[in-house]
Order: structure tokens, then C-alpha cells, then sequence
């Protein structure tokens, strides 16, 4: 899939304009929060956010900055979960992720590369464990890295309803639509 694709799935998730006063988001078109979209240039009232405007800060902001869009070059379903992951929770929480279950996921080096350093940086020692991984696990293996991504994600949610109950409110729609089993 490419990230235009990957767009029209998420952006058909987060919906239409939204300011729910619990949401520590706060204005939110699109899933683009008020405070995203000023450090993005946009000026304007959140409800008139082009949605050409959202795709950019997303292609920009929760695909290649990130380094997403070099993992979907290697599976393009572990990158559409970053992305999702990323829009969702924060870029901060969704790139460590990926080294993290690899790191689970290598039998203490004897999967074919190293641990990882937990920093969040997809360089080639991040692509090229995921490429390995992949090599050894084929398609199954693809399915159990994304599982694991979701779970972390999953706990993510937990934490967060759990320390503000306000959350509370957003936590089964994080589950159902967020959390793919």
C-alpha cells in the first residue's frame, strides 16, 4: 500500500472536525490537533482545516520524518501500524516500538542481529533486523510483529485511562478501532 492509501483508512478513523473539552487534544480536524496544525503554519479556525493540509502534515510529520515510509519500503503492514500508532499516541511513543519488539523478538542475538538501542531512530541496524526478521518469519511472523505493536499500543491505552479517568470515555474506542487483533 502507499501512504495515500494509508491516509483516506486513517483519516476515515479520526473523523470530521471535533472538540471534545476531555480530549487533551482539544480542536482536532482530521485527527490534526490545533496544536499540530500551528507548528504546521495553519493559521486558520480548526473547522476549516483543508484536508489537503492534514495529508501534508501527516505525510511530513507521521511518515517520513519518522522514518516510517523507509520501513514500509520493507512491510508495508508494520508501517501502517507505526503510522496509526504514531498519529494516535505521539511520534515520541511510536518509534521505539518497532526496536523494542525486535529486541523481543531476536532469542537474545541468536535471531540473526543484535539488540537494538531503544532510541527511536530507524537506521540501517533498525531496517536491517526487521529485514532479517522478516526473511527468517515470512508472513506469519510479519502478523505476530504487528500483534505485538498493537499490544503495546493496548497497554498505552490502559495506562493512560487508568491515571486520568477522564480518559475513561475514549478508552473503548480506542480499543475497537485502534487495537487490530
Amino acid at each position: 500500500m502507499n501512504i495515500e492509501q494509508y491516509l483516506d483508512e486513517l483519516i476515515k478513523r479520526e473523523g470530521g472536525y471535533v472538540n471534545n473539552s476531555a480530549d487533551r487534544g482539544g480542536a482536532t480536524k482530521y485527527g490534526i490537533t490545533e496544536s499540530v496544525a500551528r507548528e504546521n503554519g495553519f493559521k486558520g479556525n480548526m473547522k476549516d482545516l483543508p484536508l489537503e493540509v492534514a495529508n501534508a502534515i501527516y505525510k511530513k510529520q507521521y511518515w517520513t520524518t519518522p522514518r516510517f515510509d523507509q520501513v514500509n519500503t520493507i512491510s508495508s503492514a508494520v508501517a501502517e501500524e507505526l503510522l496509526d500508532t504514531g498519529v494516535n499516541c505521539g511520534t515520541g511513543f511510536a518509534k521505539p516500538l518497532l526496536q523494542r519488539a525486535l529486541n523481543l523478538l531476536n532469542n537474545q542475538g541468536k535471531g540473526g542481529w543484535s539488540d537494538l538501542s531503544v532510541d527511536g531512530i530507524y537506521g540501517p541496524a533498525t531496517l536491517n533486523a526487521l529485514k532479517v526478521y522478516l526473511a527468517k518469519r515470512g508472513k506469519e511472523g510479519e502478523k505476530v510483529l504487528v500483534r505485538i505493536l498493537n499490544i503495546m499500543q493496548g497497554q498505552r491505552y490502559i495506562e493512560i485511562a487508568e491515571r486520568n479517568l477522564s480518559q475513561e470515555q475514549f478508552f473503548y474506542g480506542w480499543i475497537a478501532n485502534r487495537v487490530v487483533m
